[in-house]
This record gives C-alpha cells, structure tokens and sequence, in this order.
C-alpha cells in the first residue's frame, strides 16, 4: 500500500499516464520514479536490476507497439491504406495536402488547389481531419465550400495534410485491443450543451472546458428533434443541443456501457485491424451502420490512446491490467 504521502505525490503527478503507471507499478512491487518532477511525463520504472523508461505527452508511452507499426497508425490516410489492403471495411476517404511545403517530393494532384476543387464538386456535409491530429482537434463537420477554404486556411497553420470523408450519423464505438483480444468497449457519445434562454450556441460552447491553448472548436449544433441549431441561435433554457462532430472525450464526449470485452463483431473487426497493422495495443473507433453490428465500418486505429475513459469509469483494475503488459515488453 501506498502511504499517504506517496498516494499525494502520485496524484499530483500532470500526466495522466504517469499516474496510471505508478499504481500499476504499486500493484507490481515496481518502483516508479518520475525523472522530470511533478510533470512526469518522462518517468522510470524499476524491476530490481531491470529499468524501462516511458515517454508521455507528446510521446507514446507503450512500449507495446513497434515505430513501424505506430508510425503507420499515426497517419489516418496511410493506416487506411493498410486496412483497406487487408480486405477490412474502412470508412472511404481522400487526402489532400493543406500547404505546398515539400510539394517538389511527391506527385501532384493532392495539393491545396486540388482539395479546393474537389470542395467545389462535393456534396455535403462532409467531416474533415488532420491526417496526423488527436483528441479531435480541428475534426469538423463542413456543410458548404465556403466553409471548407476556410478551414483550409485554418488548418493549414498546423498541419500539412487532411482527410475527407463523408459525415455519418451512425452509433459509434471504441475498443480497446490488447495483445490480440478485446479489453474494453464503449459507445461514444457526442458532447451536448445545455440552453439558458441567453446565451447563443456559440457562447455555450465556449465556455465548455477546453485547453486554454486549444483553439475553440468548430461544432454544428442539433436539437432533440434534429433541427439545425445555428452558432447564433439562443437555446431556450434547459434544452439540450447535441454538437455534431467529434465524440472523443477531449472533445466533451462521453463514454456509455464501458464494458469488458466488446460483441463478437466489434471484437472481431477490432483485433483483425490491430493485426493488420501490426499493433498490440490500440483503440479502433468504428461506426455501428445497421445498429445491430452487422454492417460495421472503421472510422482509425489509435496507437497511442488515453485510457483516461476507465478511470473516469473508476477501473483501475484494467488501468492495471495494460500497464503490466506495457512493463512486461519494456522490462528485458
């Protein structure tokens, strides 16, 4: 048992999964150091003689996953590719690149003026992405062409490269593989407001929590009925608008029916697109089109995901779980 002070000094910790390391490492008999203070998002793990080192934040800390394989899920486009290649359904899509840096390395027909092109002839909505973003960021639903240069021009600032895909109103799920089984599964839910009879849409959304360096996200509001809530609209008070666009919990999503394993269809979809790309540990989000798992469609793979859902959920004891696999393939 941690003593009190040790508990105070895990809970301090500012990376999530330094904290979920040092109580893995607890129920272990590991020590656990962190090696850049109460930040620990560089953090040492001890087994006797053997010691591992994991890297958080902008780094992945699981030591379960190749580069190669991660590499390849980190790109939404390429990870896409693979899964296609590997007979899975994947949600359709194309990649376009958002600036002309590095233009002279590859072939043309994907630069800005081809994307601004293909807006011209799309039909909307459709749901744009970084090809390399997480936690939802700049993930949005795009309704017209104007609305598209713009975002063009905004994500151009951070990123080189989006994907397009068409927007589904589907059921969507999370399950967590790990080494080659279904842990956990959940359905995401999409986050909502709630109307004060004053505020406008807009504002309600700017005052969900946020990263204070994290740009205002772009949401499209819905209500009970499913009529479009424009950013100007003032909900009357108590009514709930849902945010059309990411459901990711950095997002304000929520996480319903977490619960061990997933269905034989999600499970085995999850694990065959884990497989496919190489990974052992991995989140795979996929939309549920029929309602009733037989018509399943891959929206990404996560090589790198947040297991902060389960600690919201209060389970620890799969937090643990990950983690002793996690130091089994560090610790050699």
């Amino acid at each position: 048992m941690l003593d009190g002070v040790e508990q105070a000094g895990r809970a301090a910790l500012k990376s999530a999964q330094a904290r979920y390391a040092a109580y893995a490492a607890m129920a272990c008999g590991y020590d656990f150091r962190s090696l850049d203070g109460v930040d620990g998002y560089l953090f040492e793990v001890r087994d006797g003689s053997r010691r591992a080192m994991f890297a958080a934040g902008a780094g992945s800390p699981y030591a379960l996953n190749d580069a190669r394989a991660a590499s390849i899920a980190r790109d939404k486009a390429f990870c896409a590719e693979v899964l296609r290649a590997a007979g899975l359904p994947v949600l359709p899509g194309e990649m376009f690149f958002v600036t002309k840096r590095w233009a002279d390395m590859r072939s043309p027909g994907r630069e800005p003026e081809d994307a601004l092109a293909y807006a011209a002839r799309a039909s909307y909505p459709i749901f744009c992405k970084p090809i390399s973003a997480s936690n939802g960021l700049f993930a949005e639903l795009i309704e017209s062409e104007d609305a598209f240069a713009d975002y063009v021009e905004r994500v151009a600032r951070e990123h080189f490269a989006i994907l397009i895909q068409p927007y589904v109103r589907a059921a969507e799920h999370r399950v967590f593989v790990l080494e080659g089984r279904a842990l956990f599964s959940y359905q995401k839910s999409a986050p909502t407001v709630i109307g004060d009879g004053v505020s406008s849409l807009r504002a309600l959304i700017e005052k969900m929590p946020r990263d204070p360096n994290e740009p205002v996200r772009r949401l499209h509001g819905r209500d009970a009925a499913g009529r479009r809530v424009a950013a100007d609209d003032v909900p009357k008070s108590g009514v709930q608008v849902t945010l059309e666009g990411p459901a990711n919990r950095a997002a304000g999503g929520r996480a319903d029916a977490l619960v061990d394993g997933a269905t034989a269809e999600l499970a085995q979809l999850a694990v065959s697109a884990a497989n496919a790309i190489g990974l052992k540990v991995a989140a795979i989000d996929m939309f549920n089109l029929a309602g009733d798992g037989a018509e399943l469609v891959i929206i990404e793979v996560n090589s790198n995901p947040m297991i902060a859902t389960l600690e919201d959920h209060d389970r620890w004891d799969l937090i643990a779980e990950i983690w002793r696999a996690n130091f089994a393939a560090a610790l050699k």
